[in-house]
């Protein structure tokens, strides 16, 4: 039985039995790992705060046949302030989730590693977490390989218009107008505006995000393309896009 060390943040954990718990984590250098967590579930369990969602650890994990064990967590930091806010949990939810199903088993990265550790560091501090939400759909995308065409048309390769034609999930990024009605299904509207704030979320500091001055029709219309290619991506809707989004409705 082999044994390695690593960082770890909890995208999410289900039951095991009566008192163990598979652990998802996205570690800095082995990628999104599963683990079993024995005893996590019993109240007194050295493993019951670091088998939280969100947490940060440093971790110690022995290899097995099936499934990896968790010997030893260490709490780095555990964005207790994140499960104390509603809100703040349904976003981070939401973002654990979009990771848990783009990811696949074992496939390192270690630069999504640290933007997902920032990211959650920002929201912990910041009041009003929608724009970095947007920032953090489509740099996820981005870093695993999937960034949406944002220069040219996603179909002909010309000038995507001023303004653009829309937004088309199916072909993978903005349309103009010319390729616009020759696409299966309509493209999600996507104005100049719309498209300037997608290529600024692209390159700007997280930290700096969260202070922007948005008008509300391009954040719209960001929201709308984004949600449409993550699920257009995943294959099937988010349960927690639709838990956020109640709880937003209030």
């Amino acid at each position: 039985m082999n044994l390695y060390r690593s960082e770890g943040i909890i995208l999410r954990s289900r039951p095991l039995g009566e008192a163990d718990k598979i652990l998802t984590m996205l570690t800095r250098d082995k990628g999104k790992v599963e683990v079993v967590a024995r005893g996590a579930r019993r109240p007194r369990s050295r493993l019951l705060g670091a088998a939280q969602p969100f947490s940060y650890l440093k971790v110690l994990v022995f290899t097995g046949k099936s499934l990896d064990q968790l010997s030893q967590a260490e709490i780095v930091r555990s964005f207790s302030v994140v499960r104390d806010n509603l809100v703040k949990t349904a976003y981070a939810s939401y973002w654990m989730e979009i990771l848990d199903l783009l990811l696949p088993l074992e496939e390192e990265n270690g630069d999504l590693f640290l933007f997902t550790l920032a990211g959650l560091t920002v929201l912990e501090k910041c009041a009003d977490p929608v724009l970095l939400s947007r920032a953090f759909e489509l740099r996820v995308l981005h870093y695993l390989g999937y960034t949406p065409e944002l220069a040219v048309c996603a179909r002909c390769g010309e000038s995507p218009g001023d303004p653009p034609g829309g937004f088309s999930p199916a072909d993978g990024g903005v349309v103009c107008p010319a390729c616009k009605t020759e696409t299966e299904i309509r493209p999600l509207p996507l104005s100049k505006a719309g498209l300037e704030f997608m290529n600024r979320l692209l390159a700007a500091d997280l930290r700096a995000i969260v202070n922007w001055e948005i008008p509300s029709c391009p954040q719209r219309e960001v929201e709308g393309a984004l949600a449409a290619f993550l699920e257009y991506r995943i294959e099937k809707p988010l349960k927690s896009l639709a838990f956020l989004q109640s709880i937003l409705s209030f």
